[in-house]
């Protein structure tokens, strides 16, 4: 069988390589960049570099089917948000394409919505206004304490934007349209929670949920402690009950001190949790095709040792309990018989950082430039 899978500058393209491999799987990865970290490891058999989704979603879909037919792909396994492109067009994909239906991520993605289909689950979003005009920010402002809430873009990822308890002089550079609105959500805190899941027609088959204690920023995690709060995971049968969701998918949540949860945002694609199956692979790869039972993982931490020394030895190095951390988990990157990896972190960072130059943008927003979607039209032309 014959496997590719998408968005192979994340590492949990990497980890999804490994576990194919290692379950017997002919694998290929796949991207628009010229040298994403999973292209130098010894788990895949060929790297298909494709063209960027945004700029010409229909495009995309027809390169993408293309090398589908010609390199003879079973399987299409997507990780990070060129999910949503594939998911709009995979009825042109002459394979078995791993995403939920299009409009379902669209409501999982945009945060208002989100926060709407939670409710009477049995963790619920913090109360959450939606924004669509300088003019009804001005006015909520105004109408409330805005250091009791936290607001953010409701097509956004990595935290980027977000304006936590924020003054209202702050609030003023927010500018929402109806096409692209913020949220307001009443701040929640608490002890940080990720959760990682496949589920097959609604049914839950891998569960992993974990403390991300060191971030790029207030972003990404890239140490992962795991946990297993009861809440969650009933949260995740019946989310699966309730919207028969086939897929992988990810959710934020916050433990407040009285042990229940509050659920802030869905990721409805690959996260970090998955490196939590990392010694696991014929396991997690039946568990993805609908095997029965939930997979769960073994307690050890793991962490993106690079970026623990690129992005958090700044603000913890001094602490005796970082080293203990970073010297106790396993690195998702480096592997015994395929080091390959880790090297390449170096050459698939400064093409980003050549991207974010060029694009004149931040170094997070240009490692997802090219494949985010906020909200845009799928199906107009592309523009010149």
């Amino acid at each position: 069988m014959h496997v590719l899978i998408l968005g192979a500058r994340a590492p949990a393209c990497l980890e999804w390589a490994r576990v194919f491999r290692a379950a017997g799987w002919r694998v290929t990865a796949g991207d628009s960049l010229r040298w994403p970290v999973t292209r130098f490891s010894s788990a895949i058999h060929d790297y298909l570099r494709l063209p960027e989704p945004r700029p010409d979603p229909a495009g995309w879909i027809d390169a993408l089917a293309r090398e589908v037919t010609a390199r003879g792909i079973d399987l299409v396994l997507p990780t990070c948000e060129e999910s949503f492109y594939l998911s709009h067009g995979r009825e042109k994909i002459p394979a078995r394409v791993i995403v939920p239906p299009f409009e379902l991520m669209h409501e999982l993605h945009h945060k208002g919505r989100f926060a709407e289909r939670v409710k009477g689950l049995e963790v619920e979003a913090p109360e959450t206004h939606r924004l669509d005009s300088a003019e009804s920010v001005h006015r909520f402002a105004a109408s409330h304490d805005t250091r009791d809430w936290v607001f953010k873009p409701a097509y956004s990822r990595f935290a980027n934007r977000t304006l936590l308890r924020p003054t209202t002089e702050q609030l003023r550079a927010v500018t929402p349209t109806h096409e692209q609105p913020w949220i307001a959500q009443r701040f929640a805190a608490g002890r940080e929670h990720c959760s990682y899941s496949l589920l097959v027609d609604g049914r839950l088959t891998a569960h992993a949920c974990y403390h991300p204690r060191y971030r790029v920023g207030r972003g990404s995690g890239i140490w992962f402690e795991p946990t297993d709060p009861a809440p969650i995971r009933a949260f995740l049968v019946r989310f699966g009950a309730e919207t028969g969701y086939t897929g992988q998918v990810a959710f934020d949540f916050i433990e407040l001190a009285d042990g229940t949860c509050r659920v802030i945002e869905c990721n409805p694609r690959a996260t970090s949790g998955v490196h939590l199956f990392d010694d696991q692979p014929h396991a997690l790869v039946d568990a993805l095709l609908g095997a029965d039972g939930v997979l769960t993982p073994t307690p050890a931490p793991r962490q993106v040792a690079l970026a623990m020394l690129l992005f958090a030895v700044h603000k913890h190095g001094l602490d005796r309990r970082f080293w203990r951390d970073w010297l106790s988990a396993r690195d998702v990157v480096a592997r015994p018989g395929d080091r390959g990896p880790l090297p390449a972190q170096i050459p698939g960072l400064l093409e980003i950082i050549g991207r974010a130059v060029t694009r004149r943008c931040g170094l997070l927003a240009a490692a997802t430039a090219d494949s985010e979607w906020n909200g845009q039209s799928l199906d107009a032309p592309p523009c010149d």
